[in-house]
């Protein structure tokens, strides 16, 4: 089982959050919230690896400090087609027989919860958004049995192809899963719920969080669910679970 983790061009990331955030603000707070992702997926024993699906510069950094694979997709592709060709790639050049989706954008997951997540897994699990009208995690074994539709309205769509191919499809609600941080509520949320992750602590370093009118707790200890604020992994393999060739 390998996790692949999408992670888009971070000079267009986050727009909902321009209001609030500067471009340079949106940009670190993309590399914060996938350095939290990548620390949990590494600390993960049930992974075998984990692939950064990305063109931006900045993934080869990110791939480096974590000890993970890195692949670009094609110039043309969408998140969906993207995605696609990861899976396909994992399967045929690195051996996987299952992949899952983790977004970079959920920095509250932890790896214990993946960890019992997928050993309920069967043929296809999805992990809704908090509206359950996305899908913030997707478990397909094999890599490609159903085709992927991340368009912001996937969970359904992902059900209904699960269903298509005799799959019995299996919905694992999360908490820790359900929030991706899009608006300025999300980043409150997060702070409240996830104080020690290197997120909250990039939000309250960068006045975000005091603009917000958000104070950081006195108890708080800075990224300690997550990997330094450098992007190297404190996970004694250092991310380094079965890297390919």
């Amino acid at each position: 089982m390998w996790a692949i983790v999408p992670i888009k061009a971070l000079e267009s990331a986050k727009r909902r959050l321009a209001d609030v955030l500067t471009p340079d603000e949106r940009r670190a707070l993309m590399l914060a919230m996938a350095r939290d992702v990548l620390t949990a997926l590494a600390r993960c024993r049930a992974l075998t690896g984990v692939l950064i699906v990305s063109r931006a510069p900045e993934a080869d950094a990110l791939a480096q400090a974590f000890g993970t694979e890195r692949f670009a997709e094609s110039p043309d592709a969408d998140l969906s087609m993207a995605l696609t060709q990861a899976a396909e790639h994992l399967g045929e050049h690195l051996g996987a027989k299952g992949v899952m989706i983790v977004p970079a954008d959920v920095p509250l997951i932890a790896p214990e919860e993946i960890e019992e997540i997928l050993a309920g897994h069967g043929a296809v699990t999805v992990i809704p958004d908090d509206e359950h009208l996305g899908t913030n995690g997707l478990i397909c074994t094999p890599p490609t049995v159903i085709g992927f539709s991340f368009d912001g309205r996937s969970f359904r769509p992902h059900l209904e192809a699960a269903a298509a191919v005799g799959a019995n499809p299996r919905v694992v609600p999360s908490p820790r899963f359900a929030l991706d941080v899009d608006t300025p509520d999300d980043l409150k949320a997060l702070l409240a719920r996830g104080p020690a992750t290197q997120t909250a602590s990039f939000l309250h370093k960068s006045g975000v969080a005091s603009r917000l009118g958000v104070a950081r707790a006195p108890d708080a200890a800075e990224g300690t669910s997550g990997a330094p604020l450098d992007g190297r992994s404190s996970d004694p393999h250092n991310g380094r679970l079965n890297p390919g060739p």
